[in-house]
């Protein structure tokens, strides 16, 4: 069989699979995520969603849940920092999807889920893959459509990961009273 740009293995591009989101995508030599969540294609896209959105887009609102949804998508164990992480990220989106919130609001409020810094059990089991992943953000042509597919791959991600919504919401409920204790003082 031939492919483009020659006729042997070779010439075949090398193709990764994100272990986060199941991104199949040229293979990197690039950086990963800070926990190492992703693979290098999938960290690119990432990033370039998130140049978009500093840049073109001016900051839209859907910008937190882009970035909670990627790092709960994207999510490892293998350090304390990182079972936090998730955490934190998944109480993002409960806070905005369960309760309305705001970015600015939801953004002062996830200092508040750990801020002795202690360690957690890993949320197990981890959701599969869902269908939509950062590519098909990326692949948005304008900012309305950008916030679309921001909302919507938020929003599956939450889905995912229902097992653990009464945990998530627990911890969204004790980050909210201290948020309210911190304000009082």
């Amino acid at each position: 069989m031939k492919h483009a740009g020659g006729d042997g293995p070779a010439d075949r591009e090398a193709m990764s699979t994100c272990p986060g989101c199941g991104l199949a995508a040229p293979a990197g030599d690039g950086p990963c995520d800070p926990y190492s969540g992703s693979s290098a294609a999938c960290w690119a896209a990432f990033n370039q969603v998130v140049a978009k959105d500093y840049g073109e887009y001016r900051y839209p609102a859907v910008h937190q849940l882009i970035v909670d949804a990627y790092m709960s998508q994207h999510a490892t164990f293998v350090t304390p920092a990182a079972r936090r992480s998730v955490l934190v990220h998944l109480v993002g989106l409960h806070l905005a999807f369960e309760r309305g919130m705001e970015r600015a609001a939801i953004g002062r409020l996830l200092g508040q889920v750990f801020p002795d810094k202690r360690d957690v059990p890993p949320l197990t089991p981890k959701p599969p893959p869902g269908p939509l992943t950062i590519a098909w953000v990326l692949a948005a042509g304008d900012a309305e459509d950008h916030a679309r597919r921001g909302r919507a791959w938020a929003l599956s991600v939450w889905t995912a990961w229902a097992d653990h919504h009464g945990q998530i919401r627990s911890l969204a409920e004790q980050a909210l009273a201290r948020g309210d204790h911190a304000g009082a003082g």
